[in-house]
């Protein structure tokens, strides 16, 4: 049976060990006002209700609805142990941070007279900060604010690496690192950032650019760092390998992603991608012929010419799998086109 407010109050005001007068002379009323509001003759005026509630122990909310908010005060506990969960996992980090740095500190300086690696250490725990107490700290803007901060503080440790040991590889890194954030954040911040709504509907297409562009620097440099330090002979290999590759697949993926403009069903759709992969892996291997020894190494096991299903052994394995593949592919294309021509044909009834 639901409570009145007459009777939750005297419930409450007795679990409190309070008398009528207690009430009375902290809210600066009568005695009799308060016995009044137990009989429910009346109720209080709503400007005592936070006093009231406060010496009760228990949320306005409650007071007046009579009742108490068990989910309420559930949801209240579990938030202030989250808050001291937080604030112990913050501590426990910033602990670990000092304990690191200053037997590091120490050591350094008595070794070597003076800082060397140390700077090292300090920059991974930057980097370990990004990760582990920034994100809690970043309270706007984390999207762009957060990988831009934890990218900063990887290139900031690769950076105290490259100075510590002489290398001259920094650049690369720093680029690759670049490129595998251009393909998750690319077109997250397109489709999430009101900045880019006009150019939300070419997402794909822009995201693609970006990250072809970012790929074509970073095997720039690799190809100048690569003969520099005497890696390979071939001086040209960006334009004679590595450009006709990416080329070829920035062409394919674009001519992909247009598929999804066609007004046909998801069916046929499906159909069509399945079949253009299909042609665009085993095309080349098997009818273009390349010169260049290394490009024709990358390509020569797709050649599903030269699959033999009967006869499993090392020299033929590679293209009857890749055979395999073929078929395969060609039946799930032909499997879409079928059953997306026949729901193509019922919604034109």
């Amino acid at each position: 049976m639901k409570s009145t407010f007459g009777s939750f109050l005297k419930e409450k005001r007795q679990e409190k060990n309070l008398t009528q007068k207690d009430i009375a002379k902290a809210l600066f009323v009568s005695d009799s006002a308060v016995s009044k509001w137990e009989k429910d003759i009346a109720h209080p005026d709503i400007t005592l209700l936070p006093k009231l509630a406060e010496l009760l122990s228990v949320t306005e909310h409650e007071l007046i609805t009579a009742s108490i908010d068990s989910t309420a005060r559930q949801e209240k506990i579990e938030a202030k142990k989250w808050r001291a969960f937080s604030l112990s996992w913050s501590l426990f980090f910033y602990i670990s941070y000092i304990v690191a740095l200053v037997p590091c500190f120490i050591c350094n300086l008595a070794i070597n007279k003076g800082l060397t690696w140390f700077w090292i250490v300090l920059s991974s725990l930057v980097l370990a900060f990004a990760f582990t107490n920034l994100p809690k700290l970043i309270k706007k803007h984390k999207l762009i604010l957060l990988p831009l901060s934890m990218f900063l503080a990887l290139c900031l440790l690769l950076t105290t690496c490259a100075i510590y040991s002489g290398g001259n590889w920094l650049l690369v890194a720093i680029l690759a690192i670049l490129l595998g954030l251009s393909v998750i954040f690319t077109p997250i911040y397109i489709s999430k950032l009101s900045v880019f709504s006009k150019i939300k509907k070419f997402n794909d297409y822009i995201s693609v650019g970006v990250v072809f562009a970012i790929l074509n620097i970073l095997l720039i440099v690799c190809n100048i760092y690569s003969v520099r330090n005497g890696y390979t002979n071939n001086t040209y290999w960006y334009f004679n390998v590595a450009l006709p590759i990416v080329l070829y697949n920035f062409v394919v993926i674009n001519i992909l992603i247009s598929v999804k403009f066609l007004k046909l069903n998801r069916l046929l759709k499906t159909s069509i991608v399945l079949m253009l992969i299909n042609l665009f892996i085993y095309l080349p291997p098997t009818f273009v012929k390349v010169k260049k020894p290394m490009s024709a190494e990358l390509i020569k096991d797709a050649n599903i010419l030269k699959a033999n299903l009967t006869k499993w052994t090392i020299a033929t394995i590679e293209y009857n799998v890749h055979c395999i593949i073929f078929i395969s592919l060609i039946v799930l294309s032909v499997a879409f086109f079928a059953f997306g021509l026949i729901k193509h044909l019922k919604n034109k009834k």
